[in-house]
């Protein structure tokens, strides 16, 4: 058996992700690389907030002209009501967050988009689970991928049957 933190090592350091296409039951290994800023759960729910293209437009049309109109009217406050300057600089930190977000999600997505593409893989739609990925590759083998805990660190069916040995 392993330390207390093995569970924790392996899924930090899982050398793929598993997911689903957009249409579709193929689950596809994912290395970090090509996950980008990824699918929803596996709960078969697809988060419009982690799409390429939501980041792309609330970063934009929202996050940064609010930051900038925050920064803009705290300076003009400045002389005139100090109190609102801070009040003004604070949310214009807060859009500013906002902002750095946005771009890191685009930054992320893009070089996933990148790096998928190489190897002609679909954008992951769905999060896969570890067990039912493990079950698809069983099925469907695939070179890269070694049936251990290393690779799926979250199946329970893998846990059970080290635990039998």
């Amino acid at each position: 058996m392993g330390t207390k933190d093995e569970p924790f090592r392996r899924a930090l350091n899982r050398p793929y992700y598993y997911g689903y296409a957009r249409t579709g039951k193929t689950v596809y290994a994912y290395t970090k690389q090509e996950w980008g800023i990824g699918a929803g759960s596996g709960g078969g729910d697809h988060k419009l907030i982690r799409s390429f293209y939501f980041s792309l437009l609330a970063t934009a049309l929202i996050f940064l002209p609010a930051s900038l109109a925050c920064l803009v009217f705290g300076l003009l406050a400045l002389f005139n009501m100090p109190l609102m300057t801070l009040v003004m600089v604070f949310f214009g930190l807060i859009f500013g967050l906002g902002v750095l977000q946005g771009y890191f999600n685009v930054q992320e997505e893009w070089r996933g988009r990148k790096a998928r593409k190489l190897k002609g893989l679909p954008k992951p739609w769905w999060q896969a689970a570890d067990d039912h990925a493990y079950e698809w590759f069983l099925t469907h083998p695939d070179s890269r991928i070694q049936m251990t805990l290393d690779y799926f660190p979250h199946s329970a069916k893998l846990r059970r049957q080290e635990a039998a040995r």
